[in-house]
């Protein structure tokens, strides 16, 4: 009898233990979830070879850079979406995303508006013009020669660079035009087909469509320009957390070489 109470005793404390065990393991498993923060994150969904859709995800340069951060910082969930930039901006604005990425310049206005990383990657300025039509080396060219510039975005960074060069040369001032979006090839289509007879864009998205029908039509400049992009965040406590975070993994990243590693090997790519 008392061998037998013994094992009931036992079977007791056995099944009163596993039954804390289990309460811990699901109490960390609770506050291992808790800890991971939800990031919103959007990019446009026209440029080639930046970003772009992806099963999903976002593609191009900033999806692989946007992978390897996910990696590397466990502490964060990264939601991703692409949609056009406008509402890309207006989301981002609104608090609906937390982080917009994307080749992204500096501009007052932006930098004034959200939160901003250190660099990401460096954009090479070029001037692409119709072969055996007119060229230009640089942006007075445009303005002496009273080239007509394909229209650009008025959210779209270049459109500032425009406007900031229109500023500091008021004797030789470009005619800008500004649209809503456009995809990253219209404005080279713009020019292949005379309709405008130069276009500014940065030397990577040009690069993947050097070689296709609509490349062979066109003739690149020399640089007139070079330009950091960052990313950008709605301002809010959550964000200021993720910032420091994200600058830390960034300058990681460029100590390593990844950054440089990743750009070449996404520019390189073709996109028809």
């Amino acid at each position: 009898m008392k061998s037998r109470n013994r094992v009931i005793l036992y079977v007791i404390i056995a099944i009163v233990v596993i039954g804390f065990i289990s309460v811990g393991a699901l109490h960390n498993s609770a506050k291992s979830s808790s800890s991971v923060t939800t990031v919103s994150v959007a990019a446009p969904d026209n440029n080639r070879p930046y970003t772009y859709p992806n099963n999903g995800k976002i593609g191009g340069y900033y999806g692989a850079l946007l992978g390897r951060i996910d990696k590397d910082l466990k502490q964060y969930k990264f939601e991703q979406t692409t949609t056009a930039q406008n509402s890309v901006f207006v989301g981002l604005q609104s608090g609906k995303y937390d982080l917009a990425v994307s080749n992204w310049w500096y501009s007052k206005e932006r930098f004034n508006t959200y939160l901003h990383s250190t660099s990401n990657g460096l954009d090479d300025l070029r001037l692409i013009t119709k072969k055996g039509g007119k060229s230009a080396n640089s942006l007075k060219d445009v303005a002496t020669k009273k080239l007509s510039l394909a229209p650009i975005s008025t959210d779209d960074a270049r459109y500032a660079f425009i406007q900031d060069y229109n500023a500091k040369n008021p004797d030789y001032k470009i005619d800008l035009k500004g649209i809503g979006d456009q995809s990253a090839g219209d404005a080279l289509k713009q020019v292949s087909n005379g309709q405008y007879d130069v276009a500014i864009y940065p030397y990577a998205a040009y690069k993947p469509v050097g070689d296709t029908s609509e490349g062979k039509k066109l003739q690149i400049s020399k640089s007139i320009g070079l330009e950091n992009s960052y990313f950008l965040l709605n301002k809010n406590d959550k964000n200021e957390k993720l910032l420091k975070a994200l600058n830390k993994e960034l300058k990681k990243l460029k100590d390593n070489g990844y950054l440089e590693k990743n750009y070449e090997a996404v520019s390189l790519r073709k996109y028809v």
